[in-house]
């Protein structure tokens, strides 16, 4: 395993949560190695897997950050010599006219050759209730594509889990070249915490010591005020930029500041931005 591959590794055991996440990607990378280390070596390569996935999961679960490293991680193996993500929705695909959706998905394809293309929302390409719905062309162009360029086009489709499953079984092209599905659960409220001191450590900020217990208790809150619109990180964040902008109302009455007073995060900044939350 070479430098940046292990890099690319660490960068993904490194984040927060995703226990299942890095487990199944462990397995994955393990696998893709032997093949490349028998094919070097002159031996039969062992059965071929797709390199095509699935990602279910709530939004703001990391489903793109895994996948943009995992893009540098398929460069590193060999599989693909471009290494970027492509990333993508129905509206970069669908188009009103009849028959030109098409030739704007075939576009699009076109920059992920090399690449992995990533589809978020992909289950809105199908449209069970309208037969006529033009997703249907983008899709016959997707298939197209990973037939045609199958050893240098990677695809990622990512959405909810029920509906990511519909999407899939729609139809037998998409079934037959999707069969790994890695699902991203939840982010707990200490896994929020740990995102939380990232976002921190990101931007130069530091957690006053004594507001520490104040911090757990809202990021417990967060997920309970959000109820079933949680997304994840996504709130998290959120609740992050709320307690600097209070922090920047405290400081605004602060005469002569220093450097720690500018990075600092108190308990009333964090008991503000959680009382203004929803």
């Amino acid at each position: 395993m070479n430098k940046t591959l292990q890099e690319n590794i660490k960068e993904i055991t490194s984040l927060p949560g995703l226990a299942k996440v890095k487990e199944e990607i462990k397995l994955m990378v393990a696998y893709l190695e032997n093949i490349k280390e028998r094919k070097e070596m002159g031996l039969n390569q062992a059965p071929d897997i797709s390199h095509h996935l699935i990602f279910t999961g709530n939004p703001g679960t990391g489903k793109t950050t895994v996948a943009r490293i995992l893009a540098k991680i398929f460069r590193e193996l060999g599989i693909i010599s471009g290494g970027k993500l492509i990333e993508i929705t129905r509206s970069d695909l669908v188009v009103a006219e009849k028959g030109q959706t098409a030739s704007k998905a075939s576009d699009k394809f076109n920059s992920a050759i090399n690449n992995v293309l990533f589809i978020d929302e992909a289950y809105t390409l199908i449209n069970l209730q309208d037969p006529d719905d033009n997703g249907q062309e983008a899709i016959d162009e997707l298939i197209k594509y990973m037939e045609d360029y199958r050893d240098r086009f990677i695809v990622i489709v990512a959405g909810y889990e029920k509906e990511m499953i519909t999407f899939v079984n729609s139809n037998q092209g998409l079934k037959s070249r999707f069969k790994k599905n890695i699902v991203f659960e939840n982010y707990n409220s200490l896994e929020l915490y740990q995102i939380f001191y990232k976002f921190c450590k990101d931007n130069q900020y530091l957690i006053q010591e004594d507001a520490n217990v104040v911090l757990k208790e809202c990021c417990k809150r967060v997920i309970e005020i959000t109820g079933i619109k949680y997304s994840n990180a996504r709130d998290i964040r959120r609740f992050f930029e709320s307690c600097i902008q209070f922090q920047a109302v405290r400081l605004a009455k602060l005469k002569n500041k220093n450097k720690i007073d500018l990075m600092m995060i108190k308990k009333s900044d964090l008991e503000n931005a959680i009382k203004n939350f929803n």
